[in-house]
Formats: structure tokens, C-alpha cells, sequence
């Protein structure tokens, strides 16, 4: 008994310590950096074996980190490009590590017990500043900008509402998860977010439809075909809006609802990302190759951003980010993660949805339907990209546990 509950409490030791220092990176920089790698590599070392073969398993996981490695031979700026992507590659590392050595409970009461403190602070603290795409001034909090602190709050809502409805096992981690909920409501209220805040609420409870879609008297084969109809309908509708995204007419249909046509500034900031992709279709500029002083596409995106050169910057749309980094390899490779994810979720779907999947299918489907406007996976020292970690490899074994359901003829 004594046993279990020192290793409860290094479990949760080390959960804290590892998102607290991905969640306060951008105030503390190095140090937060230092503290990852110091708690997270050790993580890594006591258990290597199972974390070379959760590495060996997840390999689609590792794909993006090693072709930034590998970037770093066709880059503009290697010696950049390599530091950044061997921070990359450890992060993978050590958010594999991660999932496969601590229990998800205590990850999770580590990771609400982070949010609740940064989210608390946020609330009270007057750390505001000027959105420069659209002059409006926001809360920002300790987490250096909108964008970031509204990820982290969305990231906090998922996990203490996962935390509090499926994952906690006593009294106390249902109230932290419950606190990270409601911290984390509040914040993105204050924050003005209504984009992370519509779609977080959106993402749990198209959880609770699949849930109970799951558990319908419906067929798994008459459920596979709704499935699929969904998704046809959702691609006619992406192919739909592509084909007349800045067109005249969409134009004109913006300007008369009030909104900008140009997605305050996005739709400039792609152009640029079009010229790098032009430059470099196949392979790409190389990780991080993009945002530094002296190259003119991102002098050129920071001037529309209306940011100083040489701060953190983003093309804000998944698709066009990582074919400017990894070209069109790097595109076709961002789509099979798409499709392995959505394939998933479709697995489960059909007969198969807990309450343990709430986390990770509420997780991605949160991160891609904000993927056309923003980019929030596959960057160093992020608690978003330990979280896909995290939310890959379970919503990969929930998928497996389907498939050996449905090989013992459960399939109606």
C-alpha cells in the first residue's frame, strides 16, 4: 500500500512539473524549458524500454518531429532549424513517455492543478494588450497572448471536465476537475474568445451525440452509413466554401454582415504563405526556417500581423504552416494524420464510445475545426502538442479495442 502511494505521489509530482513548465513557457521561457527536460527526460530514462516501443508503436507520432530534424539539411537557417527540431523531437519523446509511464488520472490532476493556478492568475492579473489584426485590447494574462491563453483554457476545460465526468477515481480529483472547468470557462468569458469558446462547448457535446449514437439500437453497419454521410457532407461543404472562399461575391457577403473579408488579415498572411510554397513545393523552407530576421516572407507576415520582428509567429491556418515548412510532403503527410484520426473516431463511433474517449475525441475535434484559422500542434514545449500526444495514442487504443470487438462478430 505504501508503495502505491509513493508512486501516486511521483505521479503526480511529475505531472504538475511537466505542464506547469509547458504551461508558464512563454512567461518563464528557458527555466520552464529546463524544468520539462529535467522531469520529463527523467520520466524518459527510468523507463526507456517502454518508451522506445510507445514510440515504435505511435510511429506516425514521430513523423513530423524527424522530418524537422531532417529539414535541417535543405534549410536556409540549419543551425535554427536543428535546435528547434531536436526540442521538437524531445517533446514527442517526452509526451510519449508520458502517456505510457503515469497513470491518466494523475497526468490530468497535474495538468487540471497547472490550469488552475495560471487560469486564477490570469482572471486577476490587468496583463492585457492591443490585438494588432484587430486594434481590440484583450487579456492575455501570463501566457503572452489571446490565442495562447484561450488554447490553455480550452485545453483545461477538456481535462477537468474529463477529469471530473470519466477519469476521477476519488472526491478531491473530481473537485480539481471541477475547478479546472470552471477556471477555465471563466477565463475564456473574460478573454472575449468566442471561437474557443463555441467550439469547446461545441467539441463535448458532439462527444455526448456520438455517445449516445454509439449506444443506439441502431446496427453498427446502419451507423457506419450515417457516419459516412456525415463525412461525405462535411467534405462537399469544405470543397464548397474553398471553391468560393475570396471570390467577389464572398466578399461582398462578408462586407454586408459586418465581418472583414481578408479574416482580419489572414487571408494576406496565406498569400505570403503561398509565395514560400512556391519557393519550396516539395520539401519546404524547413522547420522554423520561416520566422527569422532578415527573410522577407516572415518580415513580411510580422509587418501584417502588425507584431515586432522576430517574435513567435504563425501562418494561422494548419494546412498552409506545415506545407511552408515541410512542402507538399509535409501536406500529405498532415492529411493521413486527418484521415487516421477521423477514421478513429468513426472506429468507436459505432458501438464502441466511453466515457474515457470524451478527452481525446473532444480534443481533436476541437484542434481541427479551429485548423483553418489557426495552428496549434507540432511546436516545441507546447502542453498542446503533450496533448496530442496523449489524445493520439489513447484514441488509438480505444480504435484497437474496437476492431478486436468487431473481429469477435459483434457487428450486426
Amino acid at each position: 500500500m505504501l508503495e502505491i502511494k509513493k508512486d501516486t505521489a511521483i505521479g503526480l509530482v511529475a505531472s504538475f512539473l511537466i505542464t506547469s513548465a509547458l504551461v508558464w513557457n512563454t512567461f518563464l521561457g528557458a527555466a520552464a524549458a529546463a524544468l520539462f527536460l529535467l522531469v520529463g527526460g527523467g520520466v524518459v530514462i527510468f523507463h526507456l524500454h517502454r518508451t522506445l516501443l510507445g514510440t515504435q508503436y505511435n510511429w506516425m507520432v514521430m513523423v513530423y518531429p524527424v522530418l524537422a530534424v531532417l529539414s535541417t539539411l535543405w534549410s536556409q537557417y540549419p543551425a535554427d532549424t536543428f535546435r528547434a527540431a531536436i526540442q521538437f523531437l524531445l517533446t514527442t519523446i517526452i509526451g510519449i513517455a508520458v502517456v505510457y509511464n503515469i497513470k491518466k488520472e494523475h497526468f490530468f490532476v497535474g495538468l487540471s492543478a497547472s490550469v488552475i493556478i495560471i487560469m486564477a492568475l490570469s482572471l486577476v492579473s490587468n496583463r492585457v494588450e492591443t490585438n494588432g489584426m484587430t486594434g481590440e485590447t484583450v487579456l492575455i494574462g501570463y501566457l503572452g497572448s489571446k490565442n495562447f491563453l484561450a488554447q490553455t483554457a480550452s485545453i483545461g476545460f477538456f481535462v477537468g471536465f474529463g477529469l471530473f465526468y470519466a477519469l476521477a477515481k476519488t472526491k478531491v480529483e473530481k473537485l480539481i476537475g471541477i475547478l479546472s472547468l470552471l477556471f477555465s470557462i471563466a477565463v475564456l468569458l473574460k478573454a472575449k474568445s468566442l471561437g474557443a469558446t463555441v467550439t469547446s462547448f461545441g467539441s463535448i457535446f458532439l462527444c455526448f451525440c456520438l455517445y449516445h449514437f454509439s449506444h443506439s439500437p441502431l446496427t453498427q453497419r446502419s451507423q457506419k452509413a450515417i457516419l459516412n454521410l456525415i463525412y461525405l457532407l462535411a467534405m462537399c461543404v469544405i470543397i464548397f466554401v474553398y471553391v468560393i472562399f475570396g471570390t467577389p461575391e464572398f466578399n461582398h457577403f462578408m462586407i454586408e454582415i459586418g465581418k472583414d473579408p481578408t479574416l482580419t488579415s489572414r487571408t494576406l498572411i496565406w498569400a505570403e504563405g503561398e509565395k514560400a510554397i512556391a519557393q519550396a513545393p516539395i520539401l519546404g523552407a524547413g522547420y522554423n526556417a520561416i520566422f527569422q530576421i532578415g527573410n522577407p516572407i516572415g518580415e513580411a507576415v510580422w509587418k501584417i500581423g502588425l507584431v515586432p520582428p522576430g517574435v513567435g509567429f504563425n501562418f494561422h491556418n494548419m494546412f498552409v504552416h506545415w506545407t511552408v515548412h515541410f512542402g507538399y510532403v509535409g501536406l500529405i503527410i498532415y492529411l493521413l494524420i486527418l484521415a487516421r484520426l477521423l477514421y478513429n473516431i468513426r472506429l468507436i463511433a459505432c458501438g464502441h464510445f466511453q466515457k474515457r474517449d470524451f478527452i481525446p475525441v473532444a480534443y481533436f475535434v476541437f484542434f481541427i475545426s479551429r485548423s483553418v484559422l489557426e495552428v496549434d500542434w507540432f511546436s516545441q514545449f507546447t502542453i498542446a502538442h503533450v496533448m496530442y500526444c496523449y489524445c493520439w495514442i489513447e484514441l488509438e487504443s480505444s480504435a484497437q479495442k474496437a476492431k478486436q470487438l468487431n473481429k469477435k462478430g459483434t457487428i450486426s
